[in-house]
């Protein structure tokens, strides 16, 4: 359709499962495909909470934030502690944040970590759980 822009995805976007979504820092050019998420939720697990205008557009959509402080990663340290963890799957499994979508800065490591920790609260076996984690 003429005159719109395109939908882009954030970052390593990808469905966990149903209402559940997972990838990148949200930027300005992602904002018309999130729309279209519906969201309740948008739990951010990152160094700084999200910039104004993302947070403009969840005030608008009356999407929930929630930023857990997480720093940046240095070379092969998660930096996410057990009690933001336990916050992270507790937000994501409450079904009246869903649709929610989880993000850290790259899409990856951070996230990654916590869809494992979900997986295995699922009974998922080890191997799943870290062959998922490794896609």
């Amino acid at each position: 359709m003429p005159g719109l822009p395109p939908l882009i995805p954030p970052f390593r976007f990808a469905a966990v499962e149903d209402n559940v979504f997972r990838g990148g820092f949200p930027k300005l050019r992602n904002l018309r495909f999130i729309k279209r998420l519906h969201l309740k939720t948008l739990l951010s697990l990152t160094p700084d909470p999200l910039p104004e205008e993302i947070q403009q557009f969840c005030n608008e959509q009356d999407i929930t934030m929630i930023h857990l402080k997480v720093d940046k990663m240095k070379e092969d340290n998660i930096p996410l502690t057990y009690t933001r963890t336990i916050v992270a799957i507790q937000t994501i499994i409450d079904p009246t944040n869903l649709p929610i979508y989880i993000h850290c800065l790259d899409g990856s490591d951070v996230i990654g970590l916590v869809v494992g920790c979900l997986r295995k609260l699922e009974m998922w076996n080890t191997s799943s759980a870290m062959g998922e984690y490794l896609r």
